[in-house]
């Protein structure tokens, strides 16, 4: 069976085969490593390289490419940076409850069943057996810092996110801050003044 190349429309200096349009070949062999890669090779080199390999075919290709090595300035180190996802263990979240109207006061046992309450209606038991711990809870501002398992933390979020009702009454979580470090919840950068 022989095979009919497509008409070559294009053609390249440094290439020796030079083929008519529509002329019939056999089957082109298996790629084989050697003149692919010497074309290839072609390409990303200069023109005067070029003629040089065109000239002198594989032996020039050789000397072409050790000239070529030998110009190029050395190696400049390198700098490699190595991104590990999510290494901490825990996240912390600062969280602050807000009502609509006047709402009640919630001690940090009331706060933390409320938060429990949110996870077991967005995910049921399994949500509600999320391990999790109120650190420090502030009654006049209701707001609290959260400490989860890392894997965890999505539902958490989500849980809080959604939670709209506290005793018949309106009210929203605001995660406020949310990092992996218990120290940067210490500082907030939208708090601060500058005189």
């Amino acid at each position: 069976m022989q095979h009919i190349t497509w008409p070559s429309l294009l053609w390249f200096p440094w290439c020796r085969v030079r083929r008519p349009s529509w002329q019939l070949l056999p089957p082109p062999p298996p790629p084989t490593r050697g003149k692919g890669d010497q074309t290839r090779l072609c390409l990303s080199l200069s023109p005067a390289s070029r003629l040089s390999i065109q000239s002198e075919g594989a032996a020039g290709l050789v000397h072409t490419m050790r000239r070529e090595t030998e110009n190029k300035a050395p190696a400049v180190a390198t700098f490699q940076r190595i991104v590990y996802r999510n290494p901490s263990e825990h996240h912390y979240m600062k969280v602050q409850l807000e009502f609509q109207e006047q709402g009640p006061r919630l001690t940090a046992a009331q706060f933390k069943q409320l938060i429990v309450v949110a996870l077991k209606d967005l995910f049921g038991e399994v949500g509600a057996a999320l391990p999790f711990d109120v650190l420090t809870y502030e009654e006049k501002t209701l707001s609290a810092i959260l400490r989860i398992c890392s894997s965890g933390l999505v539902k958490l979020w989500s849980s809080l996110t959604l939670l709209g009702f506290y005793q018949n009454k309106k009210c929203a979580f605001r995660v406020l801050q949310v990092s992996p470090f218990l120290l940067a919840l210490s500082g907030n950068s939208r708090e601060f003044v500058l005189e």
